[in-house]
């Protein structure tokens, strides 16, 4: 390995191994301090988001920006667990737990001045069941109908009992949109989005930036201090850093792991450093012909043996050490070391074993080098991590072409199965069937690899349906078992979340679910 490593660094360049305890020890955290009202922030994100429409959006980028624009029913605080944001409380559910009574805020306005009330929760919520395309619809699916029990209450009647749905409540399947805009613009909702929200939508202009205001309208205005955001797409880990540290850019979404340690000691930024429930990996097209269920030609779709052996090819520690210095940490299933239902099961790795993959892919009867095709974001960060997988796979017999593609064409493409593999992650939820289902159930927006089989939808539906804890973590444990033998997903890494952002500024938050919080950010006040 120690060869692969000397390759992959003669082509990308390695920086020094970065000690993450140490690291982490060293970072500060962004405290809330005296602020003063107003000013701008300018954040830089990775990637470009996808349509500002919460039944239709499907990219981490769209959800930092929603994290401003459209508060949700239920949210994540920073230890991962679900609380009320407008709703008042978790929900209440029957005896048979079929049936969930959510109380709502009272006094609330969206932001175009329109009340918020049960009948616009009625509304949203039905939309994201029902409109074409949607991309929450599998994520509602254990509800059968939403109903207004009065102006202050709303009541879900459920197929059947689901643990996992006030976690899905505190995603974008809990938005609520203003009842008047979508009136005015049905479908094109995403031109000039209106939720609940510290700040209000103003203009996006495409590949440039998407500004929102402070809301005169949020029942919390008081406590928001800043009159603008200004969000930058900029992919290259490189400018945006150089732009943060010139003072062009505010805040960093994700600072790469090569500048860590050199952020770490900067005393002109703050560095959060946040654990995160995500994860990335590589996705495997088996049956997505088109957006439909089909075959996929060759050996990778049609033989478990092949991609298995893919699996066993890399090793994820040393991924790790030579993408991440070090920073992230190798992740081998859907389920985050934090969540209360990993075990050792589903946190057990495959092995790295060469030998074995060699076996494989000859017992499968396949002629090597095995040429595979790997789409990927076309970032420095993506690029050096291809590279490593590129030069590991190559020991056990597959030959890696990497295909770099603009994030936002490749999730288009992936969602039409224009492609073989890809490497791709998932922000991550705090429940795992947020985690599980979304990739690996018959018709899921983002199942991208088309497999699924009813013995696994049902284990899968079976997992979220169940009240019972530790009956639900022997269920996951069974769950991940299938997925490692189907390897639709080879899982690799899960990142630290690291976030940069100006010290002038402060009470800037980032939480497991690697959203950025600007409510309660602000500029510092000086003295003098």
């Amino acid at each position: 390995m120690a060869a692969v490593l000397a390759a992959v660094c003669a082509t990308t360049g390695c920086a020094p191994l970065v000690d993450v305890e140490r690291t982490a020890a060293e970072l500060r955290t962004s405290v809330q301090a005296p602020t003063v009202r107003g000013g701008e922030a300018v954040i830089a994100l990775d990637q470009e988001p996808d349509r500002l429409d919460p039944t239709l959006a499907t990219t981490l980028a769209g959800r930092q920006v929603f994290a401003g624009l459209c508060e949700k029913l239920y949210d994540v605080d920073q230890a991962g667990r679900i609380v009320p944001q407008l709703a008042t409380e978790l929900p209440r559910a029957s005896a048979d737990g079929r049936e969930l009574t959510i109380p709502l805020r009272p006094g609330v306005r969206f932001n175009d001045g329109t009340p918020f009330d049960a009948a616009a929760v009625k509304r949203s919520l039905d939309r994201h069941r029902e409109l074409d395309g949607s991309s929450r619809r599998v994520e509602l699916s254990a509800v059968a109908s939403v109903e207004v029990a009065d102006p202050a209450t709303v009541r879900l009647r459920l197929t059947t009992p689901s643990a996992p749905l006030p976690s899905v409540l505190a995603d974008r399947a809990g938005m609520v949109m203003s009842p008047a805009q979508l009136d005015r613009l049905g479908e094109n909702f995403s031109d000039h989005p209106v939720c609940v929200g510290p700040f209000e939508f103003v203009e996006r202009v495409a590949q440039d930036r998407i500004v929102l205001r402070r809301s005169d309208f949020y029942y919390g205005r008081d406590h928001v201090m800043l009159d603008r955001l200004v969000y930058r797409a900029v992919p290259d880990d490189n400018i945006r850093l150089a732009n943060l540290r010139s003072g062009e850019f505010d805040v960093v979404w994700e600072a790469g792991p090569p500048e860590v340690p050199i952020l770490a000691r900067d005393s002109d930024v703050v560095l959060l450093n946040t654990p995160s429930v995500q994860y990335m990996g590589i996705t495997v097209n088996i049956a997505n012909v088109g957006g439909s269920t089909g075959p996929v030609p060759g050996p990778l779709a049609a033989d478990p043996r092949v991609r298995e052996a893919l699996s066993l090819s890399i090793d994820r520690a040393t991924l790790n050490k030579i993408s991440f210095n070090g920073l992230y940490r190798p992740a081998c299933g859907p389920i985050p070391p934090t969540s209360e239902f990993a075990t050792p099961r589903t946190q057990a790795c495959p092995p790295h074993d060469v030998g074995r993959a060699r076996r494989l892919l000859a017992e499968a009867g396949v002629r090597t080098p095995l040429r595979v095709e790997l789409m990927l974001a076309n970032d420095s960060a993506q690029n050096r991590t291809g590279q490593v997988i590129q030069a590991m796979a190559a020991r056990a017999g597959f030959d890696v072409v990497l295909r770099p593609t603009e994030s936002t064409s490749a999730i288009a493409a992936a969602k039409k199965g224009r492609f073989e593999t890809f490497l791709i992650g998932w922000s991550g939820r705090p429940d795992p069937d947020g985690n599980i289902a979304v990739m690996h159930t018959e018709g899921s927006p983002q199942n991208y690899s088309g497999h699924s089989t009813p013995e696994t939808d049902a284990l899968i539906a079976r997992a979220a349906a169940e009240q019972n804890p530790d009956r639900r973590r022997g269920l996951y444990e069974l769950v991940v078992e299938d997925l490692h033998e189907r390897n639709n997903v080879i899982y690799l890494y899960r990142q630290q979340y690291y976030t940069a952002h100006s010290a002038d500024l402060a009470g800037v938050a980032v939480y497991p679910d690697g959203i950025m919080r600007m409510a309660g950010a602000g500029y510092r006040a000086h003295e003098g």
